[in-house]
């Protein structure tokens, strides 16, 4: 059973925790009869990142451009506050960490420079440091392409990444268009070949990434023992990091749901029961773009994105799973607990594609895109209290 109070605006806590070994930084809530509201994002966001930092959200990136946007949520009545705007080009599905006090912005989908005709798998990373509202591009870049990616920190002193496309792959593809230009015979040419493939020959991301801002290094966290996904949700409980869903190829999303425990600087995995349908008796299409988090110990999913009938295609022998088919943004909840998962209830419209921040028994979701890719600045506070689920 479902309460809820649909008011898009909740409080966030003011203190930081982080797991020992493999750390998703939570915060320590306020109480929540005490919690104020959330204000809504200045600006309809989507496909953007953030993190938290202390008492401090902070938003950017994707439909806000170039701008971030920080929240004192010890001072919600103040409002979103506008900082330094980024210094690199304006960019989609970029992934932040917040390390040492500093946040961490890791590639994402964009144009190399202002002049550059198509967008490209990007790897660069940049430091914001609050204390002295300054951005700084950092000399290195990641060892993959970072679009899709996801991403958590390590013992609250290091990033670590998993997931994402193929750069060689995605860079070809849209250069390929380019050249098709307006021959529409080449173009969809280039689009068949592009989605006529199985999953594993898109060579998503399976190597762990491991970021290092002390020494400004990259290192392996090992492999993925599973396909390599993109779009994936991710959160983590009692030192274990869970990686919830995402697509397995474009078009075609995974039910599976996998938990990672650090073991000698690795991660040793298992898998979790896949996430159920949304109606009783049906499969799960899967999900690209969820939010996820934690709240009583019970593991909360919720929205996303999929291609309903994209998995009966691929079982047919259409390896092009989603041709034809409406991409549909997905509405329902779902919470994991005693190893079970059960629908719980539904958000107050379908959404994917925006922030999720972790507090220590809440998710906070902040923006993201409903029906037909229309942005929202909306923010949604979920919990699970009393067997229930809480949204405000």
């Amino acid at each position: 059973m479902t309460q809820t109070r649909h008011q898009y605006k909740q409080s966030l806590s003011s203190k930081i925790a982080c797991f020992s070994a493999l750390a998703l930084c939570v915060s320590l809530s306020l109480p929540y009869a005490n919690a104020e509201h959330y204000p809504d994002v200045p600006v309809p966001f989507k496909y953007g990142t953030g993190a938290r930092i202390d008492n401090n959200i902070y938003v950017g990136l994707g439909s806000a451009g170039q701008s971030w946007y920080r929240l004192d949520t010890d001072k919600t009545r103040s409002g979103w506050q506008k900082i330094a705007d980024f210094p690199g080009q304006p960019r989609e599905q970029a992934v932040t960490v917040g390390l040492d006090g500093k946040l961490y912005v890791f590639g994402g989908v964009g144009k190399n420079t202002a002049s550059d005709t198509q967008v490209r798998a990007l790897n660069d990373v940049y430091q914001y440091d609050p204390a002295t509202n300054q951005w700084q591009q950092l000399p290195t870049r990641a060892p993959r392409g970072l679009v899709g990616t996801v991403a958590t920190a390590v013992e609250g002193s290091q990033a670590m990444l998993l997931g994402g496309v193929n750069k060689a792959i995605f860079d070809g593809y849209f250069a390929d268009l380019a050249v098709a230009g307006s021959d529409e015979t080449q173009k969809n040419a280039v689009i068949n070949a592009y989605f006529n493939q199985s999953p594993a020959d898109y060579f998503y991301n399976r190597d762990v990434l491991i970021y290092d801002p002390a020494k400004n290094q990259w290192k392996s966290g090992g492999q993925l023992p599973f396909l390599g996904t993109a779009g994936s949700a991710i959160t983590g409980m009692n030192n274990n990091l869970i990686l919830i869903n995402g697509e397995i190829k474009p078009g075609l999303r995974t039910a599976a749901v996998w938990q990672g425990k650090t073991q000698d600087n690795k991660l040793e995995w298992q898998q979790r029961p896949d996430l159920i349908g949304a109606e009783k008796n049906t499969p799960q299409e899967g999900l690209a773009g969820a939010f996820a988090g934690i709240s009583q110990n019970v593991v909360l999913v919720a929205g996303g994105a999929n291609f309903p009938g994209a998995w009966k295609q691929f079982n047919a022998g259409e390896l092009y799973a989603h041709k034809g088919l409406k991409k549909q943004w997905q509405q329902p909840i779902y919470a994991l607990e005693n190893n079970q998962w059960q629908k719980v209830g539904e958000l107050p419209q379908p959404l994917g594609y925006g922030v999720a921040i972790q507090g220590d028994d809440e998710l906070i979701l902040v923006g993201g895109e409903t029906t037909g890719g229309v942005a929202t600045s909306a923010v949604t506070q979920m919990r699970w209290q009393g067997n229930q689920l809480h949204l405000e």
